[in-house]
This record gives structure tokens, sequence and C-alpha cells, in this order.
């Protein structure tokens, strides 16, 4: 299936939106905002993983939904390697304890640990997003 130009710039603008969170994430790390930095990198991942979501013109209004579509379509495929998702889901693990269980601290090496994560997945989501559009340009 051939990409339209609106995937295209949806895919393109959702991964930029990946990339500046991600950014966001190391922000907060320098001003020692550990439990934000952590969200800010669980939802770097989730926002890489809708621009590849874009390519196959699918998308949900929830968190679970996007994983699970992702999963489908991305992971179960063998498109992206299955490790990949079991490390987005123990970022995604860490940002739902710091953001909604009461009393729960995020130090550090957890927020520092959730950027190199989150770094590692994009990079790797960049390529098959990479791969997908060069595919289709052939």
């Amino acid at each position: 299936m051939a990409l339209t130009p609106e995937q295209r710039a949806l895919a393109n603008h959702r991964f930029e939106r990946a990339v500046r969170t991600l950014e966001e994430s190391e922000d907060e790390l320098s001003r020692n905002n550990f439990r934000l930095s952590v969200n800010r990198s669980y939802h770097a991942v989730f926002y890489a993983m809708r621009a590849l979501l874009a390519t196959v013109d699918k998308d949900s209004s929830k968190h679970s939904g996007v994983i699970a579509l992702f999963n489908r379509y991305f992971i179960k495929t063998g498109i992206v390697p299955e490790v990949s998702f079991k490390s987005i889901q123990a970022l995604m693990d860490l940002r739902h304890e710091g953001d909604y269980q009461d009393f729960a601290e995020i130090n550090e090496d957890e927020a520092k640990g959730a950027i190199v994560v989150a770094e590692g997945i994009i990079i790797m989501l960049n390529k098959v997003l990479g791969k997908i559009v060069e595919t289709d340009n052939k």
C-alpha cells in the first residue's frame, strides 16, 4: 500500500514531536524533575509509535489502544523486534508509577534510564520509518 501525502506528513509531524518531547525529557532531567522526565520519555516513544501507525492509517485516542495497534501492526509482524515492545511496556509502567501512584518517587537513575531506553527506541523506530518511506518510494 502506497503512503498518501497526508500519511507522510502526519508520520513526519508525529516523529518530529517525538524528538522534541525527548529533548523535553532531557531538559526536565537537568532540572531534577525526575517524574516529569520519565513522563516525557514515555510520551516521546508514544508519539514515535503514533508516527509509525500513521503509515498504516491507524490510530487510537487511548494510550492502550495505540500500544495494542502498534503491537498488532509492527511487533507481531516482525517489523519491530519484540524486545522493543518489552522496553516500551517497562517505560509505560514507570510513567504510570510516577504519574498515578500516591507517594511514588522517581529517582535520578530511573529518569536517566528512561531517557536511554526512549532514545534507543526512537532511533530504532526512525530507522523503521525510514525503511517504510524508502520502500514506498520504489
